[in-house]
C-alpha cells in the first residue's frame, strides 16, 4: 500500500477526533452556565460592556444615561423603501444613507434606550458612527412590537447546532404620517465576534456570548414597561 494514501485518511481520523474533543468541551463548558442566575448579574454586564466592548456606544451618547442597549439591523424590505420615506422630525437624508448602506454591506447598527427615548446607530465598515436618529416618546407610544424570529440575514451561514447562538428578532414599526411607517429589528443579544486567540477557549466563548445575551435581551422588557403598547397580545 502506498503509504501516502495514509496521509490524508490519517487527517481525516485527526479531524474527527478533534471535534469529538471540542465538542465534549463545549458541553462541559455550556452545563456550568446557568442563565436565569446570570440575568440577576444585567447592571454588573451592562457597565463592564460599555466600559470594554462596547465603550463607542457611551461616546456616541455623550453622556446621556443608558438603561439599556443591543444590537439592530434593519430588515431587507425596510432596506429596499427607507430612501421613499419623507418625514417630520427625522432627516430624511439620515434614513436615505442608512438605506443605501445596507444595501451595500451589512455594517453594524444598535438601539440604546435612555429615558422615554429610543436611540438607533448606524455604523460604516470600520466601526465608526455613521448616523444617529432618535425615537421620541411621541414615536414610541404610536410604535409597534411584534416578534420576527431568527434574524433572517444570518441563516444559512450556521449550522443548524448553531441556530441558539444566533440572534432572535423584535420588529418594531414606527409609523411616520400618512401612510408611510419603518421597520427596525430588535437583536436579543449583542453581537458577538469571536477573537482569534480565543477560538479555542470555549468557556471564555460561551461567558462572553451569555454576557451579551444577558444584556441585550433586556431592551424589549423595559421597553414594554415603559410603552405598554408595545406588549404583544
Amino acid at each position: 500500500m502506498n503509504p501516502l494514501f495514509l496521509i490524508p485518511v490519517a487527517v481525516i481520523i485527526a479531524g474527527v477526533v478533534f471535534m469529538i474533543i471540542m465538542n465534549k468541551k463545549h458541553q462541559t463548558a455550556k452545563s456550568e452556565i446557568n442563565l436565569d442566575s446570570e440575568r440577576a448579574k444585567y447592571n454588573q454586564y451592562k457597565q463592564e460592556l460599555l466600559a470594554q466592548d462596547f465603550s463607542k456606544l457611551a461616546q456616541w451618547m455623550q453622556g446621556k444615561r443608558i438603561d439599556a442597549f443591543t444590537s439592530a439591523s434593519v430588515p431587507q424590505s425596510t432596506a429596499n423603501k427607507i430612501q421613499e420615506l419623507a418625514t417630520d422630525g427625522l432627516k430624511n437624508v439620515a434614513l436615505s444613507a442608512i438605506g443605501l448602506k445596507l444595501q451595500r454591506v451589512e455594517t453594524e447598527c444598535f438601539w440604546a434606550l435612555s429615558g422615554s427615548d429610543l436611540h438607533f446607530f448606524s455604523t460604516d465598515t470600520v466601526g465608526d458612527l455613521e448616523e444617529h436618529i432618535v425615537f421620541d416618546n411621541f414615536r414610541l407610544e404610536n410604535a409597534r412590537l411584534q416578534y420576527g424570529g431568527i434574524l433572517k440575514s444570518q441563516l444559512g451561514v450556521y449550522a443548524k447546532s448553531s441556530e441558539e447562538y444566533l440572534p432572535k428578532t423584535h420588529v418594531i414599526t414606527f409609523e411616520m404620517g400618512g401612510r408611510s411607517s419603518l421597520s427596525l429589528e430588535i437583536h436579543d443579544r449583542l453581537h458577538y465576534r469571536v477573537d482569534p486567540e480565543d477560538m479555542l477557549n470555549l468557556r471564555k466563548q460561551l461567558r462572553t456570548r451569555t454576557k451579551n445575551h444577558v444584556v441585550g435581551e433586556k431592551l424589549v422588557e423595559i421597553l414594554q414597561e415603559r410603552f405598554p403598547n408595545l406588549k404583544q397580545s
